[in-house]
């Protein structure tokens, strides 16, 4: 088990779903030439299908289990200026017994990975927004949604290789 706060990984800067998408082609790209490797604990396919799942939930709602202990809540209201701010999230982050509903598939396929986030990114994309409540930090609005997934891909997609 890799401890993912000190795994070595690429600094990357997303500023749109463009600059997402153009990583994405990367992705692909070394995938078909068999350079794919990542430097933590999910592979390639694990990481676009988690990255593309948080993503749906703020679009679609979060499932019943997504529920977060309200001294956090404090926490992560009190930070969400930070976590919104399009800065790359932290790393080593571990969610805990409640935050499973988070998790990849285990075993996705880069190809199947890469689908989800695909989709996901054009939804929004033909103009759909992100307005559903975060059981941590609350109301957010679009572009707020926005930098804080464009900030999670930057940290999740940094581990990818190739």
């Amino acid at each position: 088990m890799v401890h993912t706060k000190n795994a070595p990984r690429r600094e990357l800067s997303f500023h749109c779903t463009g600059c997402l998408k153009e990583e994405l082609a990367r992705i692909e790209a070394a995938e078909a030439r068999g350079e794919l490797a990542t430097t933590g604990n999910w592979s390639a396919g694990e990481i676009l299908d988690h990255v593309a799942k948080v993503w749906e939930f703020s679009l679609d709602g979060f499932p019943p289990e997504a529920k977060v202990a309200f001294p956090l809540q404090l926490v992560a209201r009190l930070m969400k200026r930070r976590f919104t701010s399009g800065k790359t999230l932290p790393a080593g982050f571990q969610a805990g017994k409640g935050g499973q509903y988070m998790m990849p598939a285990a075993g996705t396929t880069t190809a199947a990975g890469l689908a989800r986030l695909r989709r996901v990114v054009a939804r929004l994309d033909a103009g759909e927004e992100m307005n559903k409540p975060s059981p941590a930090f609350g109301a957010l609005t679009h572009d707020e949604w926005m930098r804080l997934h464009l900030a999670h891909a930057q940290l999740h997609l940094g581990f990818i290789r190739g």
